[in-house]
């Protein structure tokens, strides 16, 4: 039978563990690039006729990060700490590795454009741009990778680091073909194909005194020539709308916080994400075989209403080491309050006015995050979406099984649950010392408006719960704790079991749990909370200690942490007044379990959902590329906590989609 009170957790942890597997992922390209920063500030290039590259690309692009000047964004980085962390003596043998390792990842990668990275470094003194451009039609390759570098003032060392280029890619077997475009001369090189082999490498590189362009498509770089002579048909991308409002709210959010606290305006970034999400699939080989196509799932349930989202960082300046303004542009495609269509209709997220941090949240907790959103919605809209997942209109047989099993909890979802739901959630993570396995802890709590009626389906679910116990830890409060322990309490076999769509045993592929135990309960409103909370931990001590807090009565918490009150401050100056989602963090404390754990090797083994999530998706092809991190060179945390700032972020919901600000503040 399905136990849509224990599943709903699990989702919630897949959720939240794709959000934190995205920032980690940008965090390390990041760390990863600027490992090769050694290069000091240099004068601004000579002034002269140059168009940027936003004025070359076609309107095609999938996806840009353009860097408006790179020596000066060298500059700005090295004055912030995460810059000041990749210098310290402490960290050179880790970051000589891993700049090993970049490169190695970056040679096998499938899209090179031959210029390496250092090499970019060295050569651009102006504007840095990195764009993917779709080609659908060719199902060989259907995308691009394109490289714009000001060269201006430092064209000799172009030439150099070209030369070399030249002369690696011909030790490796590629052949070279020149062929005049425009007045330029175009360098094309190509490599024998494999037997077998579909796509065709190509390396192509076109040199001048203004700007470097190289491609892995020759069509990109003779356009792009095309473009600079004034003979394009097409129109370049800042004549799209959507990136236009993009970098127009961007630019007028960012102003003023920057013009006011000084800073580096570093990074631009443009994206169209379903665009990308395939441009990422193939070129990272992801194939899920006869598996559900999940870009194409989501856009035909509607959440191709994103259209674009984009931003702009700024680094170094008085108050905010690095500030990040941006936003996602998803206009209203009915005019109904929804605003959009099928499981699309998820994306409802409320805005409200900025509250306190619950004093029943513990001081010592790392990060706190709150989300409005209308949950009843939510869950009525992922009907289309798990129907045409699973091919079948299961979706309201499962509601009826809950409801009428004899065997089962016997819920009444629609009546007595979802109704009952307010409309927010927190969600709160820390680490426990000495760091072990299962350090990370997380605690997610539901705001409720009929406790009694939660806490009658709670049990229910509970009740027929096989792994499921009371713990006898906080008077009057049923804290209902789940261990598993058999061969059979994984995800899959729990969730596609209970469904019963007539999956065969050989079509479910067995995988490791998310989470070994967890725990689950209703805390009704205590001294120091106004509000009953649906309380789920993936460890029940945690959820034992906000529930004593909460019926206790303890007044001190995490709000009255200085380090917590500048960053609140630092949300209202920003603007933060109703928003849809906030989130604090204490950088040192949210990664200290991490980073020890990494330091022994232990991570990929930890307890943590981040943890779980790498098991299931990502160990077997980090094992066939081999490139597993060796992190036995990182010095202690003690050593490089200096480095690490406190920050936060909010989103706002707007009529066309949603704002993004995203801040570390200096120490």
């Amino acid at each position: 039978m399905f136990n849509l009170v224990s599943s709903l957790p699990r989702i919630e942890t897949v959720c939240m563990t794709i959000q934190r597997r995205f920032v980690l992922t940008l965090v390390l390209l990041f760390g990863l690039c600027t490992a090769y920063v050694q290069i000091s500030a240099q004068q601004n290039p000579p002034a002269e006729t140059y168009k940027p590259a936003i004025e070359l690309l076609p309107d095609s692009v999938a996806g840009m990060v353009r860097i408006p000047n790179l020596p000066r964004f060298c500059e700005a980085w090295e004055k912030t700490s995460l810059g000041k962390l990749v210098e310290d003596e402490a960290m050179q043998p880790f970051i000589e590795a891993q700049r090993k390792r970049a490169k190695n990842y970056l040679e096998a990668f499938d899209n090179k454009v031959g210029v390496r990275p250092e090499d970019l470094y060295n050569i651009a003194s102006g504007e840095l741009v990195v764009s993917w451009l779709p080609f659908a039609n060719d199902k060989r390759r259907p995308f691009a990778l394109c490289v714009i570098a000001d060269v201006r003032g430092r064209a000799e060392q172009a030439e150099v680091a070209i030369e070399k280029l030249d002369k690696d890619l011909k030790v490796a077997g590629w052949i070279r073909k020149d062929i005049e475009h425009q007045g330029q001369t175009v360098r094309i090189y190509n490599t024998e194909p494999k037997p077998g082999q579909l796509k065709v490498e190509q390396i192509v590189i076109s040199l001048d005194e203004t700007r470097l362009l190289a491609a892995d498509r020759d069509l990109v770089v003779t356009d792009l020539l095309d473009t600079i002579a004034g003979d394009a048909d097409g129109s370049p991308i800042i004549k799209v709308e959507e990136f236009q409002t993009i970098l127009k709210k961007s630019s007028q959010a960012i102003l003023e916080p920057v013009k006011k606290g000084g800073g580096t305006i570093a990074i631009e970034w443009f994206a169209r994400p379903f665009q990308m999400a395939r441009i990422l699939k193939e070129s990272l080989d992801v194939d899920r075989g006869n598996q559900v196509d999940i870009v194409k799932l989501l856009e035909n349930q509607g959440f191709d209403a994103v259209k674009a989202a984009g931003g702009i960082l700024a680094l170094a300046g008085d108050k905010y080491q690095m500030l990040h303004r941006g936003s996602i542009l998803a206009p209203p495609v009915t005019d109904k309050p929804s605003k959009y269509k099928l499981a699309a209709r998820m994306l409802q997220f409320e805005n409200a006015p900025l509250a306190p941090i619950p004093a029943w949240v513990h001081s010592d907790s790392a990060s706190f995050s709150r989300i409005n959103l209308r949950f009843e919605e939510i869950f009525w809209a992922s009907e289309t979406l798990l129907n045409e997942a699973f091919g079948d209109e299961i979706f309201q047989d499962i509601i009826e099984g809950i409801k009428e099993d004899e065997d089962g909890p016997q819920i009444d979802i629609a009546k007595n649950v979802l109704p009952n739901l307010d409309d927010q959630l927190i969600l709160i993570t820390d680490n426990t010392l000495p760091s072990e396995l299962n350090s990370e802890r997380m605690l997610i709590a539901i705001r409720v408006s009929d406790s009694k009626a939660i806490g009658t389906a709670i049990s229910k679910a509970m009740e027929v719960e096989p792994d499921a116990s009371i713990m006898d830890a906080v008077p009057g409060v049923d804290i209902w704790r789940v261990q598993r322990g058999g061969d059979d309490d994984d995800l899959d076999e729990d969730l596609f079991g209970d469904l019963d769509i007539g999956l065969g045993e050989d079509e479910i592929e067995e995988s490791p749990p998310l989470l070994d135990h967890w725990a689950i309960a209703m805390i009704d409103k205590g001294a120091n909370s106004e509000f009953p909370y649906l309380m789920f931990s993936n460890d029940p001590d945690m959820l034992v200690a906000a529930a004593t807090r909460i019926r206790s009565g303890t007044i001190t918490g995490l709000s009255d942490e200085p380090e917590i009150k500048a960053i609140v401050a630092a949300l209202k100056e920003l603007g933060c007044t109703t928003p849809a989602m906030e989130r604090v963090v204490r950088t040192k404390l949210s990664f200290r379990a991490k980073y020890n754990l990494l330091r022994e090797g232990k991570l990929k083994d930890s307890d943590s959902v981040l943890s779980s999530f790498y098991r299931r998706f990502l160990e077997d092809q980090e094992a066939e590329t081999d490139e597993s991190i060796n992190a036995t060179d990182l010095p202690p945390l003690s050593v490089i906590e200096k480095y690490l700032p406190s920050g936060g972020g909010f989103s706002e919901t707007t009529e066309d989609g949603w704002s993004l600000t995203g801040f570390l503040l200096n120490q």
